[in-house]
């Protein structure tokens, strides 16, 4: 591959904020006043970037995972151009006591910083998340209290997903439910989605660089830009909503509410950006929303066992069953 210009990079970066919606607030010339910035940076001038920690609580990490698989251009060499990122648990070298050490010379430098928390704060079984042979709510604790801000990365950062599910044992918290329990008030962007939309992150954190605060928010902490609108009011099968046309099965043409679908319930941009760069969705797909990105997630409507009696389930089994008669005949029909 033939090596390009610097410029052209910077064009390439650019592009991928642009598709983030950032380019509402931010022009190529700072991203090139940044660029020049993070060169100062690096041979030792002062460093004005935006100063963030990345901690994990009781996470799968899925939402770091889709953060740094953004194919169109590297999104390090987005947020490096922005931010400063001080540690995070995948990407960064240090271990052991160099991470500890990093967190007690950031605290004493006085320095500001975002605090970026992925997963849900484990308030009965805090030893379940430990760093640096400390609790992970001991760390939450400390250094929120230090942070201008907090970004909640995540549905189980968010609302607790996953990890507040029935059985289980963590007493896992939302990171602002968690800091209103703790009494330590600090402003949260909360980006709900299992997993998190990495252009929802980039946008919040590039906002907060180039404007000095987080971008508008609704009630629930989640920016406007992404969350003004449920699934269902910009579904591709509206239409067929609004004619009482309904799907009975995975896969047929119509709406798909009675096979469970929670875009009427869900505030997300899936149906304008979706995942792996915007490449399908779950109803793009066919598929009913699950309601990833929603405060109730997950509902145990979109999870099931095989013998589950509900009529939805039924109807579920019954399609799989009669994909299997017609696979196993050769190619038969529907």
């Amino acid at each position: 591959m033939e090596p390009i210009s610097r410029r052209a990079a910077l064009k390439r970066i650019f592009a991928a904020i642009a598709a983030t919606g950032a380019s509402s607030f931010l022009t190529f010339d700072d991203l090139v006043a940044a660029d020049r910035t993070e060169r100062q940076a690096a041979a030792g001038g002062d460093d004005p970037r935006l100063n963030l920690i990345w901690l994990h609580g009781t996470s799968c990490s899925g939402c770091s995972v889709s953060l740094l698989n953004i194919e169109y251009v590297p999104v390090v060499d987005i947020l490096t151009k922005f931010t400063n990122m001080i540690f995070h648990h995948d990407v960064s070298l240090a271990t052991g006591d160099q991470v500890t050490d990093i967190f007690r010379r950031l605290k004493g430098s006085g320095l500001p910083y975002v605090l970026v928390f992925e997963g849900a704060v484990p308030t009965a079984m805090p030893h379940a998340c430990m760093l640096g042979h400390r609790m992970i709510t001991e760390w939450v604790d400390e250094l929120a209290e230090g942070a201008e801000a907090c970004v909640a990365a995540g549905t189980c950062a968010a609302f607790a997903g996953v990890t507040r599910m029935n059985g289980m044992e963590t007493g896992s918290m939302a990171l602002d439910e968690y800091l209103a329990h703790r009494g330590i008030e600090r402003p949260v962007i909360n980006l709900p989605g299992c997993p998190m939309k990495p252009e929802h992150l980039v946008y919040s954190v590039l906002h907060y660089a180039h404007e000095g605060g987080p971008p508008r928010l609704d009630d629930r902490g989640r920016p406007m830009r992404f969350f003004s609108h449920t699934i269902h009011d910009r579904c591709i099968y509206y239409s067929d909503f609004q004619e009482n046309y309904f799907a009975e099965y995975i896969g047929d043409d119509g709406c798909l509410l009675k096979l469970g679908c929670q875009g009427v319930v869900t505030r997300n941009d899936c149906l304008i950006n979706g995942h792996n760069s915007n490449t399908n969705s779950c109803i793009r797909a066919g598929h009913p929303c699950i309601g990833c990105a929603g405060e109730h997630f997950p509902r145990r409507i979109m999870l099931h066992t095989y013998d589950d009696n509900r009529p939805v389930v039924r109807q579920f089994q019954q399609r799989s069953q009669r994909q299997t008669r017609g696979g196993s005949g050769g190619g038969g029909g529907q």
